[in-house]
């Protein structure tokens, strides 16, 4: 392995690293909040003693499912692989355009949980950038916040 390589697979089991970690945080989150509409817990006052109430109402949404490929694409081209060509071990598979690949594709599908909870909970629609009453006392900060960003962006990215 070029020193070239071994700077790159170090670089990406980093990101991918961070990118798993941020999967299992937000997986586990949707798992913890759809097991409490699954059942509670309920104090029986007359016994004295805690019972689990079914409530039944879990439901997974597509962006559920978008979470779990985000998941797993992270760890495998974002962990697994790095993690194996730093090792040493020589598979034909790993390389580094087939984890640049599997890297942007995750972050393709983190992106899209993101559309996908935001479609699903109506935050984002015709209304988000139409009805301004919404906004409030928040427009100047959310003007300078596009535009610092859009400034730093052009001073260093370009």
């Amino acid at each position: 392995m070029t020193p070239d390589e071994q700077t790159f697979f170090s670089a990406a089991l980093s990101a991918g690293a961070i990118l798993t970690g941020f999967c299992g945080t937000f997986l586990s989150f949707r798992i913890q909040r759809e097991a409490a509409y699954h059942r509670q817990p309920a104090l029986d006052y007359e016994e004295g003693e805690a019972r689990d109430i079914y409530i039944g109402l879990s439901h997974f949404t597509s962006s559920f499912l978008v979470l779990i490929l985000a998941s797993l694409v992270t760890m495998v081209f974002g962990f697994i692989m790095p993690l194996l060509a730093l090792a040493g071990f020589g598979i034909a598979v790993i390389s580094v355009s087939v984890v640049t690949g599997g890297l942007v594709a995750a972050l393709v599908l983190i992106s899209g949980y993101f559309l996908v909870e935001m479609r699903h909970y109506h935050i984002l629609s015709n209304r988000l950038l139409h009805d301004r009453a919404e906004w409030g006392r928040q427009n100047g900060f959310v003007a300078i916040c596009v535009f610092v960003a859009v400034v730093l962006f052009l001073m260093i990215g370009l």
